[in-house]
């Protein structure tokens, strides 16, 4: 454990809604094309008059948005109106289970309410953890069953949607895909009806269907998938998809059946359902994006992972999936993340992310040596045993410490060049910093502030007339937590990462942190 000279409470503490939009001026100048908002979404409550959420990710999400004109930025932020939200608000404490926050009893709830919630945990429907797009709307999600429409003109929060109503799912990720065709795709996971996995296509509405209910009603299972793991099922964030493929990955950081029911018993956190397996490593699934087959070839990680998000997933030239994907060597860094660590700056020693590539071949060549790696010289590996079995090392792309990531979205399931990383509260060569990774040439070019300055989730903002893949604009909202000092939004070219123009925010404005972030274009 370390402790850290930055007062960094600033990081974690409970934001406040506007009443009304702001604006404020742009320093430099930003290009022509860029016109539109930016709208970001994260823990935003954590305290009560008598009581305080234990973990960071337990905080009840907030909407804010930076509308970009010109010459103004017009910055608004509201609480999303979650049912989690409104029922803590009455109780002044959670009374439904979130991450790492147990539920507390709620006034005028029967005996007999009571008595089913230790049967069948309430999930929460605080989305804080993403903002994704599907048909031009917005939804907040987070990867229990819920998701939620929001307006991205006023933040008003609209109809709650339930992936166990409408697929049968008892939750499904935070990170939902889509295509150039416009359909959509998730992973979503069964434990009532058994220990699955189930890959779901959403196809874009026809003029028949009168809403959104009515197109998510008519979703498509592509495939099922059994758990690998012994009586649990894996904690699943994100997954990849290439043009043609998705790459699915399951990891040893397992909700565990015995776990869950002792956790309901005794009334613990939705984090003491979870087990890290270290004996076990992590299984790679691909599937077929057309038929939705399951390639009948056995992956397995040489050395277990634990991870949030995939970069990119893209299909090389000799018939193999790649894949960069964030990852931990284990999941200590939820540990970290208790408020009362952070409030105290506590940092503690735990693992730091780095971005690892995956070449996984879609078949193995037949005949080859028992142990030889089918990838000949490539910096990763693919091990083969037997005819039907791979065990993956990565290529190792970063230095320990890179954060949240992004690309020129154009790029996503493409083979790409660039991609564009914040970093962690942790001191490391990614401290206080923008990197750009240049993964041709392994080369990285930065943007620093100052020893104060922690720059939130990037975003890549393209040049729509450009066909280069790093000619656009790198917008993160930077937190600057020294005495007098102001918190602002940066723009940064992303070809030469020098920042062109920021935006400085005055003190009482209280910019909540984000996990993540959407820009959506004024035209």
């Amino acid at each position: 454990m370390c402790e850290v000279q930055n007062d960094l409470t600033k990081l974690f503490q409970s934001a406040d809604e506007s009443n009304v939009p702001e604006k404020f001026p742009i320093e430099g100048k930003l290009p022509q094309w860029l016109s539109g908002s930016v709208v970001r979404i994260g823990p935003g409550l954590f305290d009560f008059e008598n009581f305080s959420m234990r973990h960071y990710l337990d905080g009840y999400a907030i909407l804010s948005k930076f509308e970009i004109s010109k010459d103004y930025v017009t910055f608004q932020k509201k609480f999303l109106q979650s049912d989690s939200y409104k029922r803590a608000i009455r109780a002044q404490k959670p009374v439904v289970i979130e991450f790492g926050t147990k539920a507390y009893p709620e006034k005028g709830k029967s005996l007999l309410s009571r008595f089913m919630s230790t049967i069948i945990p309430e999930m929460s429907d605080n989305n804080n953890c993403n903002i994704f797009e599907f048909e031009q709307e917005l939804y907040a999600a987070n990867d229990a069953c819920f998701f939620r429409k929001i307006d991205h003109k006023s933040l008003e929060s609209g109809e709650r949607y339930d992936s166990n109503k409408l697929f049968g799912l008892n939750g499904w990720t935070s990170h939902p895909l889509t295509d150039a065709q416009g359909n959509m795709y998730n992973i979503g996971f069964s434990i009532l009806s058994g220990l699955k996995f189930y890959l779901v296509k959403i196809h874009p509405s026809s003029a028949s269907q009168k809403n959104a209910k009515e197109t998510f009603k008519n979703a498509k299972v592509l495939c099922t998938i059994p758990s690998s793991f012994h009586a649990g099922i894996s904690f699943t964030h994100s997954f990849g998809m290439s043009e043609n493929y998705f790459c699915f990955v399951e990891q040893p950081f397992v909700a565990a059946v015995s776990a869950i029911a002792k956790a309901l018993v005794k009334g613990y956190s939705a984090k003491e359902w979870m087990e890290w397996r270290p004996k076990e490593k992590n299984r790679f699934h691909i599937i077929e994006k057309a038929t939705g087959k399951v390639i009948k070839i056995e992956y397995f990680s040489s050395e277990p992972f634990f991870f949030l998000h995939f970069v990119n997933c893209f299909e090389n030239s000799n018939n193999q999936i790649v894949a960069d994907i964030i990852a931990f060597n284990d999941p200590t860094i939820l540990d970290g993340m208790y408020l009362s660590k952070l409030r105290n700056n506590i940092v503690e020693n735990v693992s730091q992310p780095t971005c690892r590539r995956f070449v996984i071949p879609l078949s193995i060549p037949k005949g080859g040596r028992e142990g030889s790696n089918v990838l000949g010289n490539s910096p990763a590996k693919a091990v083969r045993y037997g005819d039907s079995k791979l065990i993956l090392t990565p290529q190792i792309l970063t230095e320990p410490g890179c954060g949240l990531s992004c690309i020129n979205h154009n790029f996503a399931t493409k083979n790409y060049q660039y991609f564009y990383v914040s970093g962690t509260i942790a001191q490391n060569s990614f401290s206080h910093s923008i990197s750009k990774f240049d993964i041709i040439r392994q080369h990285r070019s930065v943007w620093r502030g100052n020893t104060g300055s922690y720059p939130g989730p990037p975003i890549f903002i393209a040049n729509p007339s450009s066909q280069n893949e790093d000619d656009g604009i790198i917008v993160s909202l930077v937190y600057d937590i020294r005495k007098q000092s102001k918190d602002f939004l940066v723009f940064i070219d992303a070809n030469k990462m020098v920042e062109v123009a920021r935006v400085e925010f005055d003190s009482h404005v209280n910019i909540p942190g984000a996990l993540h972030e959407i820009f959506i274009p004024s035209n």
